[in-house]
């Protein structure tokens, strides 16, 4: 997607003693990967702010987000709600001291946020000060103009668009016309303002960036290309889109390896799991994502989520089968209830578990044992996952092969409740569950 350029004009020229108009010059792009916010620059590494001294002068971090530090370390976020990438204010906007450590050629500052919604753009005021006139002031608080305590207004920056909320990246950069230095600067400091005085509306501060005009060596961030593939099922019900850029390793893996299994199984767990009036997503999207902690993959919808730290460890292990697992969720559509039933009843999350453990432990890979019980004095049918997917296993081969079909459509439909149980087996699903426990005591699960 090309870059929307918001504006790029000189705004005002505030100190007589410059002698050239400082500019700001803004980009901005709907949420992606990447921070191409053509003409301003991507993120510098190793400008002069990465050893700089950042400090909040007024107002008070929002209790989710992380130290000033996150401004300076040469990184972004990877999507548009990352708190713990981006610096934000609680309450009423802020002001923030950058101290350079010397007095140094300032050639220009950016300023970089993301953020789907309306505390993506920025609005601040941006003042510096070599530190050596008389009063001056390093930490003045609201409601002291920092002009009458030895401070320089460079720029306003406001980077909201007249139309929308503004969500996505922004850049904004502040340099002089002709590329000539800001000035000579020890200290910069952001009067940092609110975009909007509804709801959230601090700005998600991603990285700021200050060029020494004196050095030689930058480096910026190259910002990664997308990568990825769309794919058709044969018979052209199914479409499967692989979105490997954040495990760009993976790609390779990914169609050799994955396709194969999503192509055959996506099919098959739509027509094991009907239900009158349903049609299961026809769109099916896989990412790799690296910001999921220890959560190996979930389903929001028709988008499955895979972390790619954990996956890149267990492509000969339980990559493909948790890739099956989620595929049954994205099947099952259980919220679904929510619409198409007044009053719907809630199904418990070992049902919802225990179904997509069931079909990958025992349908997909059963050769794997993976849903052995190993303490039968621990297990309970309601434990979920696999312990669940062992007892409707046997549920399902010693009272109802059709089980699994009446259960999603119950779930589906929003109508499961425990007495189903007894309706499908003639058993409560505790009697059911003292019976499987025997069983599994006795050697034959």
């Amino acid at each position: 997607m090309k870059p929307s350029i918001l504006s790029c004009a000189a705004l005002l020229a505030v100190a007589p003693s410059l002698l050239a108009a400082a500019e700001v010059t803004k980009g901005h792009r709907p949420s992606d990967f990447g921070f191409k916010l053509d003409p301003v620059l991507p993120p510098a590494i190793n400008d002069a702010a990465a050893k700089a001294t950042f400090s909040i002068i007024d107002g008070e971090k929002d209790g989710n987000s992380p130290d000033l530090a996150v401004l300076k370390d040469g990184k972004v976020p990877t999507g548009e709600d990352q708190p713990a990438a981006n610096f934000f204010f609680g309450g009423d906007g802020g002001r923030i001291g950058v101290d350079l450590g010397d007095v140094i050629s300032v050639k220009s500052v950016a300023s970089y946020s993301w953020h789907g919604e309306n505390r993506g753009p920025q609005v601040y005021k941006l003042y510096a000060a070599d530190g050596k006139a008389e009063g001056f002031n390093a930490t003045p608080k609201k409601g002291t103009d920092p002009k009458s305590v030895g401070w320089t207004l460079l720029a306003e920056v406001d980077t909201r668009p007249r139309t929308g909320n503004g969500g996505g990246q922004h850049g904004a950069e502040i340099a002089n016309r002709g590329g000539k230095p800001l000035g000579d600067y020890r200290h910069l400091l952001f009067d940092v303002s609110k975009t909007s005085e509804r709801g959230f509306a601090n700005t998600f501060f991603s990285e700021i960036d200050v060029i020494d005009a004196k050095q030689s060596d930058l480096q910026r961030i190259k910002p990664i290309e997308k990568i990825v593939k769309n794919y058709r099922s044969k018979d052209g019900k199914f479409r499967y889109t692989i979105d490997s850029t954040k495990a760009p390793a993976l790609t390779e893996w990914s169609e050799k390896e994955l396709l194969p299994v999503i192509e055959e199984w996506y099919p098959k767990l739509v027509a094991m799991m009907p239900s009158d009036g349903y049609r299961a997503p026809d769109q099916v999207l896989f990412e790799y994502r690296d910001d999921m902690g220890g959560t190996p993959a979930y389903a929001i919808g028709n988008r499955i989520a895979l972390s790619a730290p954990w996956y890149k460890g267990q492509l000969t292990n339980e990559a493909k089968g948790c890739a099956v697992h989620e595929m049954g969720h994205v099947v099952q559509n259980y919220w679904r209830a929510r619409q198409t039933n007044r009053n719907p009843k809630d199904t418990p999350g070992w049902v919802t578990e225990g179904i997509c453990d069931y079909i990958r432990w025992f349908l997909y890979e059963p050769q794997s044992r993976g849903a052995h019980v190993r303490d039968v004095r621990q297990a309970k049918y309601d434990a979920s996952y696999r312990t669940t997917a062992n007892f409707l296993d046997w549920v399902i081969k010693e009272k109802d092969k059709d089980l699994l079909k009446k259960l999603n459509a119950a779930a589906r439909e929003g109508r499961y409740e425990e007495k189903l149980w007894k309706d499908w087996t003639g058993l409560t699903v505790q009697e059911l569950g003292e019976e499987w426990k025997k069983a599994v005591a006795d050697g034959k699960r």
